[in-house]
C-alpha cells in the first residue's frame, strides 16, 4: 500500500500561498509621454473599433482572417490579424547566437491573442508593463506613428497589410 509522507497535504497546499518563500517581482511601467499615451490609446480605439464593427465581422464569418499590420523590428517581425477569435498577434523573435548550440542562431515563434490590450485603461497599463519583445514591438509602433482610420480601411479593401518597421 502506498502512503504519502506525513504533512505532504499541508506543504503541498501552502506553496501556493506563497509560504514558501517566493518574492513577488515587480515589473517597471515603461515611462511615456502625454502625447505618446494619447496616440497609443487613439491608435488602439482606432484599431479595436474597426474590428468591432459589423463589415469585419461579416467578412469573417466568409473568410478566416483579415490580414491588418505587419511590423518589422530589429530582432522580431510581426502580423496582427484580425480572426473569429479575436486579434491575433503571429511573431518570430531572434533570440541570438547560442554557443551551446555551436553558435545556432534561436527564434521563437507564437501566435497570441492580443484583445485584452485593447481595453481603454487596462490594457494599455498591461502593454506598457509587459516583458514581450513582440509587444514591445508593437507598442513602439503604435507610439511612434498614428495609424489613420482610413488607411486600414483602404488596405483592408484591396486585401493588403499595412507594413511599418522600427528599423
Amino acid at each position: 500500500m502506498v502512503k504519502a509522507p506525513e504533512k505532504f497535504l499541508d506543504k503541498y497546499m501552502s506553496r501556493g500561498k506563497g509560504v514558501a518563500g517566493k518574492k513577488a517581482s515587480r515589473v517597471q511601467m515603461r515611462e511615456v509621454s502625454e502625447e505618446e499615451l494619447a496616440r497609443l490609446k487613439q491608435n488602439l480605439q482606432t484599431v479595436w473599433g474597426i474590428y468591432c464593427t459589423p463589415e469585419i465581422k461579416e467578412i469573417l464569418s466568409k473568410k478566416q482572417d483579415v490580414k491588418l499590420l505587419t511590423i518589422d523590428g530589429i530582432n522580431v517581425c510581426l502580423n496582427i490579424d484580425f480572426t473569429n477569435k479575436g486579434i491575433l498577434m503571429e511573431y518570430e523573435l531572434d533570440m541570438g547566437d547560442r554557443k551551446e548550440l555551436a553558435g545556432a542562431r534561436v527564434y521563437k515563434q507564437d501566435r497570441i491573442i492580443i484583445n485584452r490590450y485593447f481595453t481603454p485603461e487596462r490594457g494599455i497599463e498591461e502593454l506598457l508593463k509587459t516583458t514581450n519583445d513582440a509587444l514591445h514591438a508593437m507598442v513602439d509602433i503604435l507610439i511612434d506613428r498614428e495609424l489613420p482610420e482610413s488607411d486600414i480601411w483602404n488596405a483592408i479593401e484591396k486585401g493588403e497589410q499595412i507594413h511599418l518597421s522600427t528599423i
